[in-house]
């Protein structure tokens, strides 16, 4: 892994310098901030059984279906269309590399962004200084799980963008792929909920990759290490795919 570094500084500047990545974090940016007003005004009109914060990061996975396609679209397909990739992969350069330096960078990238918004609740604790408002538990669980999921979101994009030469396609792909795993769940808890009781698996394996109720947990301060377990072994098979998906065009 000797050239990875150098791979990484590189994705980071390429990232850096597209428009694609500040129109991504602008209506990303907007997109969470309308979402924390629409909370506070909510907060502000009837009390709430959850804080703020439990509530604003249970909506945290609104953006993903689009911000992580911007993110990753071209990382893989657009240097394989240029034919970037087939003069990358005659130097000594190995596909691990060059997969894992684009995983990172665009995982960079999404952390920091999510970053920023940390930004919204810190203004409003400025000027209306509520513990309510910044409470430390519901923030550290909630952001440590949108790093956590966020590997698993992102190696799904770099898997979409390693299996195409088009931009288009590595978005569409992905944007579909994301859309299923943070909605499919539901919808298929909907229509399997008659067989619950007949199949104990079925359920048991929804409730395991049931999105919405890992972060609702972790918000609330709930640690449980197999989610976490989830998304690491999950975005390793992810990014080992793009792996041979890379090795198979060379």
């Amino acid at each position: 892994m000797k050239h990875f570094f150098t791979l990484l500084k590189h994705e980071l500047r390429t990232i850096l310098l597209s428009p694609a990545t500040y129109l991504a974090a602008f209506f990303f940016l907007i997109i969470m901030g309308l979402v924390y007003q629409f909370v506070l005004e909510g907060y502000n009109k009837e009390p709430q059984e959850m804080l703020p914060a439990n509530i604003f990061l249970n909506a945290f996975y609104i953006p993903v279906v689009f911000l992580v396609p911007l993110l990753t679209m071209r990382s893989i397909a657009e240097e394989r269309r240029q034919g970037l990739m087939d003069s990358l992969l005659t130097t000594p350069i190995t596909s691990i590399e060059l997969v894992a330096s684009k995983f990172f960078a665009a995982y960079l990238l999404y952390v920091g962004l999510y970053g920023l918004t940390l930004a919204f609740p810190a203004i409003t604790y400025y000027f209306f200084p509520d513990d309510r408002i910044l409470d430390k538990a519901s923030l550290i669980g909630g952001y440590s799980f949108i790093c956590i999921s966020g590997l698993l979101f992102t190696s799904i994009g770099i898997l979409a963008s390693s299996v195409t030469r088009s931009q288009l396609i590595a978005g569409i792909f992905s944007f579909t792929l994301l859309f299923g795993l943070l909605f499919g769940e539901n919808a298929l808890g909907g229509i399997a909920g008659d067989y619950m009781d007949r199949f104990f698996l079925i359920g048991s394996f929804l409730d395991y990759i049931q999105i919405s109720g890992h972060v609702e947990d972790f918000s609330r301060g709930v640690i449980d290490t197999r989610p976490i377990i989830f998304y690491l072994s999950s975005t390793m098979v992810m990014l080992s795919i793009a792996v041979l998906a890379v090795d198979h065009k060379r």
